[in-house]
């Protein structure tokens, strides 16, 4: 086994231990035990539970921004660089609940000794990137002039943050509900 595959895996458990447990809950034993792993090689790439708990976290974002930046790199539209980011965020959602639930707590107060981690501050970065996208498309005539381009990747945002909260109460959704959320947002509810 590498290095690169222990430590996933201690990341691995500890998402999923975490996301589960809570952080107070989850002792080191029990992710080396769930990695299959002894608690040196732990200690060996973090300094303690509260170093790991960070990474975890960093983790999983990363893996959100990885979406994004991927999508922009595949060019085209604006509408189709939107929709394969969503898409993107929707089916990561979908195949890594644990990682969802652990960010959607992350920024709640916890008396279990969970460190604060400000995943907001990861979260509106993406925004930047998602603005200029929309004002790509108002250029390009696809979007309202008067658009505020941030105000309208918040309201879709918010409504994609909205669906991977039903997905971790066992509200699964279509590839149609996607396209119908986009849909939404980007023809709007008026007659």
């Amino acid at each position: 086994m590498t290095e690169i595959d222990n430590r996933e895996r201690i990341l691995a458990a500890a998402a999923h231990l975490f996301a589960h447990k809570g952080y107070g809950s989850t002792s080191v034993r029990e992710v080396v035990e769930a990695a299959g792993v002894t608690k040196p090689t732990l200690y060996y790439y973090f300094d303690n539970k509260e170093a790991l708990f960070r990474e975890v976290v960093a983790w999983k974002l990363e893996l959100g921004e990885r979406v994004l930046s991927d999508a922009l790199a595949a060019g085209g539209s604006a509408v189709d660089v939107l929709r394969r980011a969503i898409r993107g965020w929707v089916e990561g959602a979908r195949a890594d609940l644990d990682g969802v639930r652990l960010l959607m707590t992350c920024g709640l107060p916890h008396g279990d000794g969970q460190p604060r981690v400000d995943v907001m501050e990861r979260h509106l970065r993406n925004i930047g990137p998602l603005a200029a996208l929309v004002e790509a498309g108002q250029r390009d005539g696809v979007f309202r002039s008067e658009l505020d381009p941030t105000l309208a990747v918040i309201a879709l945002l918010g409504t994609v943050n909205l669906q991977m909260m039903a997905l971790l109460k066992g509200r699964p959704f279509s590839e149609d509900v996607i396209d119908a959320m986009i849909d939404t947002w980007l023809y709007g509810v008026s007659a």
